[in-house]
């Protein structure tokens, strides 16, 4: 149990100070706020104070001045609310209160909590006030006599929301889409981009974390937050608007990047906003990574990633295609006036399934990446009758619906665990399914068989599920005895990458035993002064999302770098469970939007895109659902 003098948090009472009933309550809160220790918290879910002279009225009316600034005025009920409050309290402190000033605030707390129309104006923006005034009514009766004042001092503060903590780049949501709800397009796609600076790309394929931690889930139907997110970017862009900003003063320092994914590319572009000349070495025809050659067409056009690259480029961020770095040399670069070098190379390696005939180098034996990546660089890619993929990612579920569109007769995926455990996204499951893919779980392959110089038959063994293993999945055990043949023509591996870092060999770089950069988890520096890495190359195979907001930090530590200051990453809420939430009272039940698809017999005959996306009605009529659950706390 922590030790505390008093805590509501949770709405559960831990009260430990003098003269005080104490009650044994665990206290599950950290006991730092952004690496430093506190004295009391106030947030969304009640008061924290460790120490029993905590000074709660200004903690209160601070608190009050930053939930103000979240309030939107939309339905007008919490912004008129918290302007009483603190309205009062100013009288209080000013010697102006009364003795039904408490009674007031509370009546007006009460009211706020009832009417309003969104979960912060519900459930955040005076719930903790409610805690302070009836467990610290001394201290705002001393308030109101004239023997306490309000103490004019700086507090931290931190805001999130479930949505935003779920989002890997920790996108303001809530901000976003009620934007949209205004048909402010522009502005939220202006929002979106101080954090994603590929809206369009990461609105199509996005794993969407922030839809499974949204509060509508345990009401009706989640949010659909990744398609919002696409309405901004394809609304605005439509228009031939959103063109991004380029840096408000140049500065004389050279930074390059190697590699062009979303990892690069972030990081790019937000040092080229800070002023930054910016070079990206790209080794493929193409910039984008893996979105550009590992993300078929039918779920990411290529127009849309190429549209928003331009606008990297145009903002002055300089691309060189072609140009890969077969041995790094540093101080070369360093020589030519680069002041920091970031590596972010992707994982463009296919991983090794340990079957027999893999190293038989027969062209009917390949890996998912790379046969993805000769599709989208236009590689000529013949059907054949059946082909069978080895594994259960998004790479896998991406190769077999390009088999389909390709023209291959059938194809099926083997999966060495069931799908409960399948680390591919629902709905391309769904999809893949749809569209005639067969799945066959717990099977594994053991031998690839080639007859006469192609690929003919695979042998496989059935598996069973044991314990969990490291990943947290239960581990799929062989079944001795379980091996039968498959007939096929190809076979693809999509068991995972690794980068590839034979281009590093000059200089002794730290490696992870998985074979990723080693770097500082903090600022993503690695042990060669200047060099820093991030995105699959450091983190093994992620999502885009994951890639981009790698990008977003080290773009922010190698500023810190040139410029000689240090580096911090947020950690406001760290520790701290953001989906918890007191009762948020009454929501009106109400249908989510759907995207509209292509009908499957259209789908397999191209690669067209098969999401529709939402238009800029359907947009504001889904961002109309938001509950805005933003989640506020300050501190000192």
């Amino acid at each position: 149990m922590n030790t505390v003098s008093f805590s509501s948090w949770d709405g559960k009472i831990a009260d430990h100070r003098k003269g005080k009933p104490s009650k044994a309550v665990d206290v599950k809160f950290p006991e730092k706020l952004d690496g430093r220790k506190f004295s009391a918290v106030m947030g969304w879910n009640g008061i924290v104070a460790r120490d029993a002279g905590a000074d709660i009225p200004s903690l209160t009316m601070a608190y009050l001045k930053e939930a103000r600034k979240l309030s939107c005025g939309e339905c007008s009920v919490c912004m008129i609310g918290i302007d009483k409050v603190t309205d009062i309290m100013k009288a209080m402190a000013a010697g102006k209160g009364s003795g039904e000033s408490l009674a007031e605030i509370e009546e007006i707390a009460r009211g706020v909590a009832a009417n309003s129309k969104c979960n912060f104006g519900r459930s955040s923006a005076l719930v903790p006030v409610l805690d302070a005034l009836r467990y610290f009514k001394e201290d705002f009766i001393a308030l109101a006599s004239g023997k306490k004042k309000l103490a004019d001092k700086k507090y931290s503060t931190a805001v999130t929301a479930p949505c935003m903590e779920a989002c890997p780049a920790t996108l303001d949501i809530p901000g976003y889409i009620e934007l949209i709800r205004n048909n402010k397009f522009t502005d939220s796609l202006n929002l979106i981009r101080e954090r994603c600076i590929f809206p369009g790309v990461i609105g199509r394929a996005c794993t969407h974390p922030c839809e499974e931690a949204c509060v509508r889930n345990n009401m009706d139907e989640t949010l659909a937050i990744r398609l919002l997110k696409r309405a901004a970017a394809d609304v605005v862009l439509a228009k031939g608007d959103g063109a991004l900003a380029g840096p408000a003063l140049e500065k004389k320092e050279k930074v390059a990047v190697v590699g062009s994914g979303p990892a690069g590319l972030a990081a790019a572009c937000h040092l080229r906003r800070m002023g930054y000349r910016v070079t990206v070495f790209e080794a493929l025809p193409k910039a984008g990574g893996m979105a550009s050659v590992g993300i078929p067409d039918y779920r990411l056009p290529k127009d849309i990633l190429n549209g928003e690259v331009e606008l990297i480029e145009k903002m002055g961020v300089e691309i060189r295609l072609n140009s890969k770095i077969r041995r790094l040399d540093w101080e070369t670069m360093k020589a030519q006036g680069y002041k920091a070098l970031f590596l972010a190379v992707g994982a463009h390696v296919g991983s090794r399934i340990g079957c027999g005939g893999e190293d038989a180098g027969n062209a009917d034996f390949i890996q998912g990446a790379v046969f993805l990546r000769n599709l989208a660089l236009g590689k000529k890619i013949a059907p054949k009758g059946n082909v069978v993929i080895i594994g259960g990612g998004n790479v896998a579920l991406d190769c077999a619906r390009s088999c389909l569109r390709l023209g291959f007769k059938e194809v099926e995926i083997l999966y060495r665990r069931s799908r409960a455990e399948m680390p591919a996204s629902k709905e391309e499951i769904k999809e893949a399914e749809e569209e005639g893919v067969k799945f066959t779980y717990l099977r594994a392959p053991k031998n690839v068989l080639i007859k006469s110089g192609k690929v003919a038959e695979i042998e496989c063994i059935k598996m069973k599920l044991g314990a969990p293993d490291a990943s947290g999945r239960k581990r799929p055990i062989a079944i001795p005895g379980s091996e039968y043949v498959l007939k096929t023509d190809m076979v693809i591996a999509a068991t995972g990458q690794t980068p590839d870092l034979d281009f590093l060999k000059n200089y002794w770089f730290e490696l992870t035993g998985w074979g990723t950069i080693q770097v500082n988890p903090v600022g993503y520096g690695t042990n060669v002064p200047g060099v820093f890495a991030g995105g699959d190359c450091v983190s093994g195979p992620a999502t885009l999302i994951e890639a981009l907001n790698a990008g977003n930090n080290v773009a922010r530590s190698i500023d810190c770098y040139i410029q000689g200051k240090s580096f911090k990453k947020d950690s406001g809420f760290e520790g701290i469970d953001t989906g918890k939430q007191r009762d948020p009272g009454f929501v009106s039940k109400a249908a989510a939007e759907k995207a509209k698809f292509l009908a499957v017999s259209d789908r397999v005959r191209n690669f067209a895109e098969v999401e529709s996306g939402f238009t800029a009605k359907e947009a504001m009529k889904e961002a109309q659902r938001c509950l805005r659950c933003y989640r506020l706390m300050v501190w000192e």
